[in-house]
C-alpha cells in the first residue's frame, strides 16, 4: 500500500530514545518523591522534639518569672 521509505530504522531509534527518555524521567521523578518524604519524616521527628523543648523552655521561663517575682517581694 504504502512505498518503504527507509524510515523505518530511523522511527524505531527516535521511538526508542524517547521510550528511554521517558523512563529516565519516571525514575527521577520517583526519586524525588522519595526523597521529599524523607524529608517530611525528619522534618517531622525533628519538630516533634522541638514541641517538647519549647514546653521545657516555656516552664523555665515561668519558674524564671516566679522566682523573680517572689524575690522582689
Amino acid at each position: 500500500m504504502f512505498p518503504d521509505t527507509g524510515n523505518t530504522d530511523k522511527q524505531a531509534v527516535m521511538i526508542g530514545s524517547v521510550t528511554a527518555a521517558g523512563g529516565v524521567a519516571v525514575l527521577a521523578i520517583i526519586g524525588l518523591v522519595v526523597l521529599f518524604i524523607k524529608y517530611r519524616i525528619a522534618r517531622l521527628i525533628m519538630n516533634r522534639n522541638k514541641v517538647g523543648d519549647l514546653y521545657t523552655t516555656q516552664d523555665e521561663q515561668m519558674r524564671r518569672q516566679n522566682v523573680e517575682k517572689d524575690e522582689t517581694l
